[in-house]
């Protein structure tokens, strides 16, 4: 596992969690979406589906206990687990010339799954977009915390970025939670005996009459056993039939619906002769196909008892033809003329029982119209009631004449009063006039459409046109560009890519005193007198750090380090570590201004635009702003300073202001040695003497240290005011 997503993870919010895979099932029924943890095996849910396992498998949480998170957003489980999966690159683009957009909705119509990663070249930070069947979630981490941003606001602050953005396609396998090892076993047991079962009901009997039953219907089988037993009732309810009659499917008859053979009340005449049913083994297919032999006894006590007479032949099925009257022949059925087989009836019967659909109610149904002779019938619905049809052997008359059926003589006088319906009338002429408008209106309206659409795909063509010349011009241009930076490349000129103002640029600096090597001149062995000016200057290095990333950053048209050097705050700081030491110790000023060269060795971070926390009481604080803020190893203050960037002269305001912030840090902090103000100009009389009236200064005064602010016996610190010119520093007051 990735060590900042173990740290991302760590940081989710705990949830119960139980034990083994019982403890894994219980968070999938709660549909628990984030990460669990047993020992090093690490695992990630999303709505209760373990999205995968890694640094191990499924196996090691059996019969152990485990640690749950919950993560913040369903983006995060989705997104660890594939960048744990691994993916392949699918493409890379940048977004100035392919849009995120433009990429999103690309992925998400062809049901992409992978993610997309936008951090290369990205300096607010990270962010992805996650795709499983098309459908995506966005997730950043934004600045160096790492700050977690989701869903749209996420999405909406990558597409304003600018940079490299890659597509991972990635396969993710849903990982099974496995069941406790003693469920499986009584299950496969079950299993087992279930098929033994139905292996010695099949090689018990052998079929006569095929049936057709398919996996994917398993309620065809029971379905057939309820047909079988109607079928049965019928041929009991005919106590006149002295033999039984023979089921061959040669002689064409009518497919009646089962419930309607069923519930024929009239009897067979003395006139059928030569019936016969059908063998008992000829049961043995259907009943060995049912999964459930009890329905097919559930189905037959359902019946009234009226419909039930004991008879030998109950135990199997037997197959008759409706009740019909002496010499009418019963109508040839067209569907068993097809070539319908008798097991057909049964996978009908168990069509007609899944059917979902609402039952036609077309006044057809009731003349006993067929249903492939209704206009609109589906082909593969013809098809299906074309199998289903069962042949049954017609009974014959004198003479072995048809007779026509019950059903099929009141459909004839039904059909009688049909053939008497009077023509209906004809439309009505204002209707017509009416239609004829609209058509006329609609026809208007598509050529008013038309006419429009070509308009927009002139349009369409001239800004298709209008986007190449563009291009092209886009193109010229970056070559341009391209041209322009080689040939500054070559003079030696830096050029940036992105810009920032001053004020923000300094305000995310720190400068560090450091030493090429420590054992050589250092500001400590300066201020014993142990090494030269030049010395010192050879081995200090003034370094830097920024809360940004300096390369290609251009401040003011200038890239970023010559900006920084170029600023009075660095050579302001600069001047305070390797010249200031020295003129104070060459003007014999060192006990004079001793708060000042006692804490320059002690300098180690000098910050830029920073503050300074004081107490208020109440236990509350309160900041102080400087410009510059020179701090000890412990990040106490030496010297603030506040700087006046203008060509116009330094004010009593602004020396009044320095006085005021330092004396507050100085109270609260003893380490504060000195306070500078720095003007690029000069200085007004009345900052001079509002300096020279706070130190107690001029001709009268009895004070050993110089341009001193006097807080309490032994306490205080140096105001110091300083001109800079010409890139230059000279102390104005106290006077070396």
């Amino acid at each position: 596992m990735d060590s900042e997503i173990i740290d991302a993870v760590t940081g989710w919010d705990s949830a119960p969690a139980g034990r083994g895979y019982g403890g894994l099932r219980s968070l999938a029924d709660d549909g628990f979406t984030g990460a669990v943890v047993a020992g090093m095996t690490w695992g990630f849910m999303l709505n209760g589906r373990l999205l995968g396992v890694f640094d191990g498998t499924v196996a090691d949480f059996e019969g152990e206990s485990f640690e749950a998170h919950r993560a913040p957003d369903p983006a995060l489980p989705l997104l660890y687990a594939m960048r744990e999966t691994g993916g392949d690159i699918r493409a890379q683009y940048y977004t100035e010339e392919t849009p995120l957009g433009d990429a999103d909705g690309t992925l998400s119509a062809g049901g992409f799954t992978g993610y997309v990663e936008l951090s290369e070249n990205v300096l607010s930070g990270d962010y992805y977009v996650v795709y499983h069947g098309g459908k995506s979630m966005s997730a950043a981490f934004v600045g160096n915390s790492k700050r977690l941003v989701t869903g749209d606001d996420a999405f909406e602050r990558a597409s304003d970025e600018v940079g490299i953005y890659k597509v991972y396609d990635v396969d993710l396998d849903l990982v099974d939670i496995p069941e406790p090892e003693s469920d499986e076993d009584e299950d496969a047991a079950g299993v087992a005996a279930a098929g033994g079962e139905a292996d010695a009901t099949d090689t018990s009997e052998e079929p006569e009459v095929p049936t057709t039953t398919t996996a994917d219907e398993p309620s065809t089988t029971a379905a057939a056993d309820d047909v079988a037993s109607e079928r049965a009732a019928d041929g009991e309810d005919n106590p006149a039939d002295g033999e039984p009659e023979p089921a061959t499917a040669d002689t064409p008859a009518s497919a009646e619906p089962p419930a309607e053979t069923a519930a024929d009340p009239e009897p067979s005449t003395p006139d059928d002769d030569g019936t016969e049913t059908t063998d008992n083994p000829s049961a043995g297919p259907i009943e060995s196909q049912s999964p459930e032999p009890a329905e097919t006894e559930a189905a037959a006590t359902d019946r009234p008892a009226s419909d039930e007479p004991a008879s030998p032949m109950s135990e199997g099925p037997v197959v008759a033809d409706a009740p019909q009257k002496n010499g009418e022949a019963s109508s040839p059925d067209p569907l068993a003329e097809d070539g319908a087989t008798d097991d057909d009836v049964f996978s009908a019967e168990a069509q007609w029982r899944n059917a979902r659909s609402i039952p036609s109610l077309d006044p057809r149904d009731a003349k006993g119209e067929a249903v492939d002779d209704r206009p609109g019938t589906p082909r593969s619905r013809r098809g299906n009631t074309t199998q289903a049809t069962h042949h049954r052997p017609s009974r014959s008359g004198t003479g072995g004449e048809a007779r026509p059926s019950p059903k099929d003589q009141s459909n004839q006088q039904q059909s009688q009063p049909t053939e008497q319906t009077p023509d209906e009338p004809a439309v009505d002429p204002a209707e017509a006039e009416s239609l004829k408008e609209r058509v006329e209106a609609l026809a208007t309206e598509r050529d008013r459409l038309e006419s429009e659409r070509n308009a927009l795909r002139e349009e369409r063509d001239e800004h298709r046109s209008r986007a190449e010349e563009l291009e092209d011009r886009v193109a010229e241009l970056e070559s341009e560009v391209e041209r322009l930076r080689d040939r500054l490349d070559e003079a030696g000129v830096r050029s940036t890519d992105r810009s920032m103002s001053a004020d923000e640029a300094l305000r995310g600096t720190n400068l560090f005193v450091r030493y090429a090597q420590k054992g050589q001149a250092t500001l400590e062995k300066a201020h014993d007198g142990q090494a030269s000016r030049e010395e010192v200057i050879e081995n200090l290095r003034l370094e830097h750090h920024t809360t940004f990333d300096t390369e290609g950053l251009g401040i003011d048209g200038q890239p970023y380090e010559e900006f920084l050097r170029g600023t009075p705050e660095y050579g302001f700081a600069k001047w305070v570590v390797t010249d200031l030491l020295y003129e104070i110790g060459e003007t014999g000023n060192r006990s004079s201004l001793a708060g000042v060269f006692d804490s320059i060795p002690k300098a180690d971070r000098i910050e830029l635009y920073g503050s300074v926390s004081v107490p208020i009481g109440d236990g509350e604080t309160e900041s102080r702003q400087f410009d510059v803020i020179v701090r000890d190893q412990m990040g106490e203050p030496l010297f603030v300073a506040n700087l006046n960037d203008s060509r116009d002269p330094a004010t009593q305001p602004m020396v009044t202001q320095l006085i005021k912030d330092s004396k507050a840090v100085a109270d609260a902090k003893e380490t504060l040695g000195s306070a500078f103000v720095v003007t690029r100009s000069f200085f007004e009389p009345e900052a001079l003497e509002a300096a020279t009236a706070e130190t107690g200064g001029g001709l009268l005064s009895r004070s050993k240290r110089k341009s001193f602010v006097k807080l309490s016996r032994k306490q205080g610190y140096h105001l110091c005011l300083v001109e800079a010119r010409g890139g230059e520093f000279h102390l104005n007051v106290p006077d070396l």
